[in-house]
């Protein structure tokens, strides 16, 4: 069971009003209501998450610049709470299948369906393009679901959708989000905690590579991704990694432990292979990390 070092107050706190505000209070002693559930499930992940990272997390991906000072994820990751700088884990995830009916992208007034295929394995996705004078497979977005590492089991784990696709960009949430580049992304949703609105109830984090190391030929590449934005809609989370608007907390994304997942070979040779799509299966654990910054 992890200590309260690595829990927010905060966090919890709002976390705990959402599931009176949204899921209401009974002082009685019936079943726990689906928003209830959604959100104990939420506080879970984040206060059962992994306290550090795996061994093996080559060098390059946790070497950090804060200020002008180079520092090491892993040692942050030691200090004591309160400590400026500091880390901890927030969520881990590892890829599932898909999801059987993801909810849909965006805001209540402009909301865009995921594209991704339903109920099918983790996967990078390829479309035969044109550059230039040659045809090539482009990497176009990952299709998987996401299941926690957590040190225990998760009551309510499926009333949430946890998953990882490519925000499409062009939707302006508005301040202080603004309008976030297009790129990975990583979601949790609670349907239960939506109020009736198809987008809100919904976590999105959206990222931009800064480090990559190799992980042999036949996998994607080992990743590091810092904090483009971070959009809520209606869901008060801890789950993911933030930056506030003040600029004390920053965020990362490891991708660590891929397996597969890189271009095909063949099959995009001319005119007529251009648009066809191929989703390369693979798998990866994704482990989200919130760094306090010197002040």
């Amino acid at each position: 069971m992890k200590t309260s070092r690595w829990s927010s107050p905060r966090g919890l706190a709002a976390l705990a009003l959402s599931a009176v505000v949204l899921g209401g209070c009974d002082d009685n002693d019936e079943a726990p209501s689906d928003s209830e559930r959604a959100t104990e499930a939420l506080l879970r992940i984040s206060r059962d998450a992994p306290t550090a990272l795996p061994d093996d997390v080559p060098e390059p991906l946790l070497r950090v610049t804060l200020g002008a000072v180079e520092y090491n994820l892993r040692e942050l990751l030691g200090r004591e709470e309160g400590t400026r700088p500091s880390a901890r884990i927030v969520a881990a995830y590892r890829t599932v299948d898909t999801p059987s009916d993801a909810p849909p992208l965006g805001t209540p007034s402009a909301s865009l369906p995921v594209d991704s295929t339903p109920s099918a394995p983790a996967a990078q996705v390829y479309e035969c393009r044109q550059v230039g004078v040659a045809f090539t497979w482009t990497q176009v977005q990952p299709e998987a679901g996401l299941r926690p590492f957590t040190t225990g089991v998760v009551p309510g784990l499926e009333t949430l959708v946890l998953d990882h696709f490519r925000y499409p960009g062009d939707i302006d949430y508005g301040a202080p989000t603004g309008t976030p580049p297009a790129g990975p992304a990583w979601r949790v949703a609670a349907p239960a905690l939506n109020g009736g609105e198809p987008t809100s109830g919904q976590t999105l984090f959206v990222g931009v590579a800064d480090a990559s190391v190799h992980n042999g030929a036949g996998s994607v590449p080992l990743l590091r991704l810092s904090n483009a934005a971070r959009i809520d809609q209606g869901l008060p989370s801890d789950v993911f990694s933030r930056t506030t608007a003040d600029g004390t907390q920053r965020g990362y994304v490891l991708r660590l432990a891929t397996a597969g997942g890189v271009a095909p070979t063949t099959g995009c040779t001319g005119t007529g292979d251009l648009g066809k799509r191929e989703r390369v299966p693979y798998s990866a654990a994704y482990f989200f990390v919130e760094v306090l910054t010197p002040p």
